[in-house]
């Protein structure tokens, strides 16, 4: 059985959009943790034939990722995502890019529920932000 560490993984911020192409800044710099939510819709219909069971068919979806850490001023993608804090609207709106078992997944996102500072007195300011899915993602080979 092989393991592959969470490490392993690349996520990556789209920083700056230049006629529609995003250049992409590494989100791992401070970063502790990575989660990953499916958020699914689901449809649950219990028919005659199923004698009391469930039949379910997923029916939608609204990916994202929720992200921790310690803040690292002067990293690119946290810088990035610090800025939009008190931004609304499309000025929230980014890319994003994860390279994991073998995939690269890609999508447009927003970035929401962003922490740049705060904390204990003693530790470096916390970091935190959510990073919402914005349509389908596209799934390609590593």
């Amino acid at each position: 059985m092989a393991f592959n560490p969470v490490w392993a993984n690349s996520i990556e911020i789209g920083t700056t959009n230049s006629g529609g192409t995003w250049s992409y800044s590494k989100l791992c710099a401070g970063i502790e943790n990575v989660t990953f939510a499916s958020n699914e819709q689901n449809q649950q219909f219990f028919f005659l034939c199923g004698e009391g069971f469930a039949h379910n068919e997923v029916t939608g979806g609204a990916p994202e990722l929720q992200v921790s850490g310690r803040r690292i001023a002067g990293d690119a993608a946290q810088d990035f995502i610090a800025s939009k804090q008190f931004a609304l609207g499309t000025d929230r709106n980014s890319s994003i890019k994860i390279t994991a078992e073998g995939q690269v997944i890609t999508c447009d996102c927003s970035i929401g529920d962003v922490v740049s500072f705060g904390g204990a007195t003693l530790d470096v300011n916390a970091f935190s932000c959510t990073i919402r899915f914005n349509g389908e993602p596209t799934v390609t080979s590593a």
